[in-house]
């Protein structure tokens, strides 16, 4: 996992997320301590999880430029990676993209950098966060949002843990950001339909039609990312990664984790249930919407 004897470097977990799009529901996650008033005017508990992420008034929310956001991510790491090689030439990273309830893309990232040259996760956090790049697109600026988080550790003791307990996690990122239908809210349904439908009205290149565009970015909310990637090995360069946490084995352990959610929720006779992929969550949800009676547009 390292290269030399972790005590030439110093490492850091650091967090990045997407800008605001509209204001959405505010739901404590279970054992998060007392809740705070939701913009709806209710004070939520965790029993309301599924309306988490949810927008207060879909009618304003900006579904077009949170798929757009999705779809220049890619880009705008791009951009943040060169900026912080700039200033820290030894600088390795491995990063995950996850799923926010919302339905944007967040990054968290194992930061490496040699001790003789390394920041303060102030400094690393305040240059990953005001990086910008510009759409390849519509020549729209993209940048990250007001939320970020940079912590430094170690990496022996506590912070060999952290190492582990994050590389396991990412194993999970993959699981579908729907739920059963028979517990989900009619406004959560709509929320995923409104995002499908952006996606598919957005151009994902110079060239595309979105009518006739096949690209599977359509149906991803606008993603074009890889759910994981890391510095690659070079000529000057010695790259960072994980052993054996590769995208395969990531769907593997998807699978696994949910036909064992399925069968704790239905009891241990229950059949398998194969996870649907996110592509066809928004097709799902509409049926869902249609099937209670909502007139599709």
């Amino acid at each position: 996992m390292f290269d030399g004897p972790v005590e030439r470097f110093r490492f850091y977990l650091l967090t990045l997320t997407a800008p605001s799009f509209g204001r959405v529901h505010r739901v404590p996650r279970e054992g998060g301590g007392r809740p705070d008033r939701c913009g709806c005017g209710a004070t939520h508990t965790a029993r309301d999880a599924a309306l988490r992420g949810v927008p207060l008034d879909p009618a304003t929310y900006d579904y077009a430029g949170q798929v757009a956001w999705n779809r220049d991510a890619g880009v705008l790491w791009d951009r943040t990676r060169r900026r912080l090689r700039d200033r820290w030439d030894s600088l390795e990273y491995f990063i995950v993209r996850e799923w926010q309830d919302r339905g944007v893309l967040h990054v968290h990232a194992l930061v490496r950098v040699a001790r003789l040259e390394a920041p303060s996760a102030d400094a690393l956090r305040v240059a990953a966060q005001s990086a910008t790049a510009v759409s390849r697109i519509n020549g729209t600026v993209v940048e990250w949002g007001a939320q970020a988080k940079c912590d430094a550790f170690r990496a022996d003791g506590d912070g060999a843990k952290t190492i582990w307990y994050l590389s396991k996690a990412l194993n999970y990122v993959l699981k579908d950001v729907a739920t059963g239908a028979g517990e989900v809210p009619l406004a959560v349904w709509r929320h995923q339909v409104a995002l499908g439908d952006a996606a598919r009205r957005m151009r994902c290149g110079r060239d595309c039609v979105p009518q006739s565009c096949s690209s599977l970015v359509h149906q991803r909310y606008g993603s074009r990312s890889q759910v994981v990637s890391a510095s690659r090995r070079t000529k000057h360069r010695t790259g960072w990664s994980f052993t054996g946490l590769t995208r395969t084995v990531q769907r593997r352990l998807r699978r696994v984790w949910w036909e064992s959610r399925a069968r704790d929720e239905a009891g241990a006779g229950a059949p398998a249930v194969v996870p649907a992929p996110l592509e066809d969550l928004a097709a799902r949800s509409r049926r869902e919407l249609v099937a209670r009676g909502w007139a599709a547009p």
